[in-house]
């Protein structure tokens, strides 16, 4: 029976996987890999200007200079939140208090969300600056969860409650299959990424 790979509500044979990830980080200049993961940034734990334009290199770069100019006004908040200890780990790890401490973060955009600035692209600079541990979302990513009923379009849900029960099913994913995601992991080898790294780069293909 073939091994398969699960991300939300998707399958795909872990060979296929294997395949689609060695493309990816094949490091030809073709996907964000090794831009986006190289890409250098603001040193340091809390999130500063240079972070900002990490976006861009993982394609999330409708109206840049807005984009920019909102997530920098979000700068003082995120890095409020980030200082909370419970954010330390991985995901797959993680403990009540942490997932709620990460939901905290992207709630951020309950309080504040400016115009051009969505989960996806605040996730992208939150996730390098905790890679084990703050996840990436896009809507590809979003259509693997939609299927378990888990849709960010339903009104009803704040964006940290939204996101709560996400991380609660990504840590699942990613604690039940860490090994396949270790190794899938271990392609990368001009800058090393992480386990929740790979398990996005699966989910973003299956999503499309």
């Amino acid at each position: 029976m073939t091994e398969q790979l699960t991300v939300g509500g998707r399958k795909i044979p872990l060979d296929d996987a294997k395949a689609f990830a060695r493309k990816y980080l094949s490091g030809e200049g073709i996907w964000a890999y090794p831009a986006y993961d190289a890409y250098p940034g603001h040193p340091g734990t809390d999130v500063g200007h240079a972070d900002l334009l990490a976006v861009a290199l993982l394609n999330a770069h409708q109206r840049p200079l807005d984009s920019y100019y909102g997530l920098e006004s979000l700068i003082p908040l995120i890095n409020e939140r980030l200082s909370d200890p419970a954010l330390q780990g991985s995901l797959a790890e993680a403990n009540a208090a942490t997932l709620d401490a990460i939901a905290r973060l992207f709630g951020v955009l309950d309080e504040k969300r400016p115009k051009y600035v969505s989960l996806t692209k605040l996730s992208k600079v939150l996730h390098r600056k905790r890679p084990e541990l703050i996840p990436l979302y896009d809507k590809n990513i979003s259509r693997c969860y939609a299927d378990e009923g888990l849709d960010p379009r339903d009104r009803s849900r704040s964006w940290h409650d939204y996101s709560r029960l996400l991380l609660a099913a990504m840590k699942r994913d990613l604690a039940d299959q860490i090994d396949h995601w270790l190794e899938i992991a271990d392609l990368a080898t001009q800058v090393k990424i992480t386990p929740l790294r790979a398990m996005d780069i699966v989910g973003w293909h299956l999503g499309r």
